[in-house]
């Protein structure tokens, strides 16, 4: 019974001594934030040159929420405030939670899923073209909007300085959307609405701040892209015209500004 009980401890530290060998072998060594990983030149000679440090690791994965968020009136523009007695506005909300897998150094993909909200309404205005003769008077319309939107997207990195805490990214995504938009007048809904499914690539650049080894935050500024949409416009429960439009615009794009932070891990 001894030699037996022997032998079964020798066998046991063996097999630990062969774990423990193998998992200091296996032992990565950490992976230091804001090291030179490339660097290019731009005339392969003397001249500028960007360092590509480190920022997001090949292998990271994080899960983030992004917000947006504006409120527009008639006075905030000068140039409706040509109209006389305007009295208009509008807001947007959006929130989207996302998942993203870095798939190489600094080079992330993932999917994105996005609910939006928006209001505009005219209270009234009284809008008088080069004449008393050639007026309009409108009060009271508001037009409200739901959307959905689900996309995958590819983040390129370039990290800032040193420590890894600073970064510039350049985000391309494919989306797909669908949204609809009811109208009202005189406090009273209008059987009135538009249903639209759209496509789009859309550019986003941004900034991305680490405030904690796993807590980042972010700032994406959507410049535009290129999308094809189809709107169908619904009166009485009947389609009562539609419209399909296809175009590729570039410019800063005031519901797609959104803040927000990504758990790392």
């Amino acid at each position: 019974m001894k030699k037996v009980l022997c032998i079964i401890l020798a066998a046991a530290a063996l097999m630990a001594a062969s774990v423990d060998s193998y998992a200091q072998k296996q032992k990565k060594e950490p992976v230091k934030m804001g090291t030179m990983i490339r660097q290019k030149d731009s005339t392969k000679h003397e001249g500028r040159q960007l360092d590509y440090r480190l920022f997001i690791p090949k292998s990271a994965k994080s899960v983030g929420m992004q917000f947006s968020y504006f409120d527009l009136t008639s006075t905030d523009s000068e140039l409706m405030m040509l109209v006389q007695n305007l009295n208009a506005y509008g807001n947007w909300f959006s929130v989207a939670p996302y998942i993203s897998y870095c798939l190489k150094d600094n080079q992330t993909v993932g999917m994105k899923i996005r609910y939006s909200s928006g209001q505009a309404g005219v209270n009234d205005a009284d809008l008088s073209l080069l004449s008393d003769d050639l007026s309009l008077s409108v009060s009271d319309v508001r037009a409200s909007t739901h959307s959905f939107t689900s996309e995958v997207f590819y983040r390129s990195y370039i990290g800032l300085d040193r420590l890894g805490r600073f970064g510039l990214f350049s985000e391309l995504a494919l989306q797909y959307s669908t949204s609809k938009t009811a109208f009202a007048m005189d406090e009273s809904n209008l059987d009135a609405y538009t249903l639209a499914n759209k496509v789009k690539v859309a550019v986003r650049p941004g900034l991305e701040v680490f405030m904690m080894n796993n807590l980042s935050t972010q700032v994406c500024i959507g410049i535009g892209g290129i999308s094809y949409a189809n709107t169908k416009y619904i009166k009485d429960g009947a389609t009562v015209g539609t419209n399909n439009v296809s175009r590729a615009r570039f410019m800063l794009d005031l519901t797609d500004i959104s803040m927000g932070m990504a758990l790392h891990f």
